[in-house]
């Protein structure tokens, strides 16, 4: 079964501030019907790890770093920043997508709603929750970033505290010393420290980039695809069909350029899906692509799916042949010009005696040509009954042999002159009902081999 595979987005409760949520997601299996009629995004990678469709990222953050999906509360704050894309190359081979959510996923906090007072409320809960000495010297260091400011905040609050240095801090329990309420009126501080994050996003962004069963979607549905025949054997031909859907409606049109293998494989393919058209294009419904596609007969690939902007893609070829009369010869045999040792090797293939000079070979041969002739005669009667043929003064370059007599190699050419002089009515016209009887079988042959 051949699978496409997109991803599955959810929010779950952080497991520090369970009022904020987190980005969730994994990768799931979908079909070719909810990629093309739902705009479910088909996502494939390359083999070293980069997004075959790098423009999803770019969609992707256009909508989460839109406007409508940040805080008004908070975005005056600084707390709804924008995030960019990492750097195109990492080690890993983690696609750009990928990292980009993990980057979310550490990040950002995802919410209802927050105003900023609930949002300083919750990270002085937050602070209340893991007050200690620590937290306390971190407040006061950067609330008072010059020690003897330091000093004297921390003498205001214990007149016994006594600080030659940064060392002396650790001498006593700030955690103890000091309270949430000593740092009030430093808001960002607080928050800064409170909160591992400090970015926000509502947590209807989801539903601007996922369809509701949270698989990702950034388009309504998607209308072209690319479908290429799997090898199924040995005589695999690698066909391509460019496919664009209209409703439950899909058009294909195969890519065969001039390839008759092509051809022949694209007819074949079209008469087994087809529900209209012709030959080679035709149309099918969306029940016949889900077939082909999850029985594994044709991969789909998607090289028009861009979101930055319409791409036409592809486009499938073919080339014309020139309208043409299919063109034959007989080729060459051997005769008076041949030496004695290849006339030699023709009258042993048949069990014919070799003895003599050459003219005397000669004869043997003409004698051995009018004998085969009479065998193969009815085999060459009914070729030529089905097939018509005129004789033309110049052979065309894209002229092939006769396909007959293929199992008389060395005698074919030979046997083929004399049936086409025999019957050739006015030097022309190749009729099986004309014999010319003028001079026998082996007169014909020893006037072809003596020249």
């Amino acid at each position: 079964m051949n699978t496409i595979k997109t991803f599955r987005f959810w929010l779950e409760p952080d497991s520090e501030i369970p009022a904020f949520k987190r980005l969730a997601w994994e990768q799931v299996d979908t079909s070719i019907r909810d990629v093309l009629m739902n705009g479910v995004h088909p996502w494939f990678t390359t083999h070293d790890g980069y997004d075959v469709h790098p423009s999803l990222l770019e969609a992707f953050l256009t909508r989460f770093n839109a406007e409508t999906v940040k805080l008004a509360a908070l975005e005056p704050f600084g707390y709804c920043h924008d995030v960019c894309a990492p750097q195109l190359y990492a080690y890993g081979r983690v696609a750009r997508f990928e990292r980009t959510l993990a980057l979310i996923q550490k990040d950002v906090y995802f919410v209802d709603d927050l105003p900023y007072l609930q949002l300083l409320h919750l990270a002085k809960q937050r602070l209340h929750e893991v007050w200690r000495h620590g937290m306390a010297r971190t407040l006061a260091e950067r609330a008072y970033p010059v020690f003897q400011e330091l000093r004297r905040f921390l003498k205001s609050k214990d007149k016994r505290i006594k600080l030659a240095g940064y060392s002396d801090l650790d001498q006593y329990d700030l955690g103890r010393i000091l309270s949430i309420d000593d740092f009030e009126g430093r808001d960002s501080l607080l928050i800064f420290e409170a909160m591992p994050a400090l970015n926000f996003r509502k947590a209807t962004f989801l539903d601007t980039v996922t369809d509701h069963h949270g698989r990702l979607q950034v388009v309504s549905d998607i209308r072209k695809v690319t479908l290429t025949l799997i090898p199924e054997s040995p005589d695999y031909v690698h066909l391509i069909w460019h496919v664009e859907r209209d409703g439950e409606t899909c058009c294909f049109r195969p890519d065969i350029g001039s390839s008759m293998a092509r051809r022949r494989t694209a007819a074949a393919f079209a008469n087994q899906w087809r529900t209209h058209g012709g030959r080679l294009c035709f149309e099918t419904n969306m029940e016949r692509v889900s077939e082909m596609v999850e029985r594994g007969i044709v991969a789909p690939s998607f090289p028009t799916l861009q979101y930055a902007y319409d791409a036409s893609g592809p486009k499938a070829t073919a080339e014309v042949a020139d309208n043409q009369i299919p063109a034959y010869f007989i080729g060459g045999f051997s005769g008076r010009k041949s030496n004695s040792e290849t006339l030699r090797e023709i009258l042993r293939a048949y069990g014919v005696s070799m003895t003599g000079n050459k003219e005397k070979l000669l004869g043997k041969l003409a004698a051995l040509a009018a004998r085969e002739y009479a065998t193969h005669c009815p085999e060459l009667d009914a070729y030529f009954s089905r097939h018509r043929f005129v004789r033309i003064s110049t052979t065309p370059s894209y002229a092939e042999r006769l396909p007959v007599l293929e199992e008389e190699p060395l005698l074919r050419s030979l046997l083929l002159t004399m049936y086409a002089m025999k019957h050739l009515r006015g030097d022309a016209i190749l009729d099986v009902t004309h014999d010319n009887t003028a001079y026998t079988d082996e007169q014909l042959a020893f006037a072809l081999v003596t020249g």
